[in-house]
């Protein structure tokens, strides 16, 4: 009859696992984490903001905001 039937392939899902290395943060500026949040003007322009956070004291020194970041502007 000419039908196309779509094939589907479940990849499987990994869990991330858990490095041996790692230890508990016992003071302030031990441990830092950043992360990129997006989102868009009302003209539809997007923009980026990093935010890095000491993982402790939840102390966030760094809120950075820009409408594009290249590496070098990230380190």
């Amino acid at each position: 009859m000419g039908l196309q039937l779509r094939n589907n392939t479940w990849k499987r899902l990994v869990n991330a696992k858990l490095r041996d290395d790692r230890r508990e943060v016992t003071r302030p500026n031990e441990t830092w984490a950043m992360d990129f949040v997006h989102d868009q003007l009302a003209t539809g322009r997007k923009f980026r903001v990093l935010t890095v956070v000491d993982t402790l004291s939840r102390y966030v020194p760094v809120i950075d905001r820009g409408f594009s970041y290249r590496g070098e502007d990230v380190v």
